[in-house]
């Protein structure tokens, strides 16, 4: 059994159910290589010109051309399926709606304001503790709600610094 998503589409490849491509009619694809990466594939009495645009093996997904359309394709393997069925998977990870002090500091300088929407990485504020200045970085792609503190402000691990919409 193989699962293949196709454009956001699901598509579970087995030898014996009706619902989806049988695998011996993968086995029986007639397929010829024109040129690199460009194969002219036969199959059901049709032609299709597959173009292969870019392919990453390290996450397992390609981008191809069908005849003139763009495709986006993802090969899952069962332990891709078994992730995203426990919830684990970074598309159901959870946003935080509110980031706290990681350790309890002096808060130094704020690079942000109410209402500005922020990118997933940059500094939102410096927080000193211990003669070091920390980083505190966007987790997500979000807007800022509300900043709790102001330059200045001595915070305690946990304390709420900001919140997000």
């Amino acid at each position: 059994m193989m699962t293949i998503e196709i454009d956001g589409e699901r598509f579970v490849l087995t030898p014996d159910r009706n619902e989806s491509l049988p695998m011996d009619s993968i086995q029986s694809l007639n397929g010829v290589e024109n040129e690199p990466e460009t194969y002219m594939l036969q199959y059901g009495g049709r032609s299709y010109k597959i173009n292969i645009v870019a392919f990453d093996l390290l996450s397992r997904t390609c981008t191809m051309e069908l005849n003139g359309q763009v495709k986006q394709i993802r090969i899952l393997r069962d332990l891709d399926l078994m992730i995203e069925k426990m919830g684990l998977n970074t598309k159901n990870a959870k946003k935080q709606s509110l980031m706290v002090a990681p350790m309890p500091g002096l808060v130094t300088e704020i690079k942000i304001a109410r209402g500005q929407h922020v990118d997933k990485g940059p500094p939102l504020l410096i927080l000193e503790a211990m003669k070091m200045e920390n980083v505190i970085a966007a987790p997500h792609d979000a807007i800022v709600k509300e900043i709790n503190v102001q330059v200045g402000q001595a915070v305690e691990r946990g304390f709420p610094l900001l919140e997000f919409d």
